[in-house]
């Protein structure tokens, strides 16, 4: 019976751990949107960059940042870690 229980607390924490990686996916995705928006700035900035659009690829990363999958998975996130932060306190006792 506790084996079992331990598996599924194992289960639970792995799901956090995936709804988090899921995350900073997203997270990285736009993080690398605004490095390539700062290249281009800087570039223009130094008159190295001849039609860079330091603004286009800013408005691409607040778009992903504004998306319904950015907020979702924000979420899923919060959700899967308080259900595991629960589980686990109830195992304790």
């Amino acid at each position: 019976m506790k084996s079992t229980n331990m598996q599924k607390g194992a289960l639970i924490t792995r799901e956090a751990h995936s709804a988090l990686l899921d995350l900073k996916t997203l997270v990285d995705s736009v993080t690398e949107k605004i490095h390539a928006a700062e290249l281009e700035a800087v570039g223009l900035a130094v008159g190295h960059r001849q039609g860079a659009d330091p603004l286009r690829m800013l408005r691409v990363a607040s778009e992903t940042l504004r998306s319904p999958n950015f907020e979702a998975a924000i979420s899923q996130a919060r959700v899967k870690m308080e259900t595991a932060v629960a589980w686990h306190l109830v195992t304790e006792d």
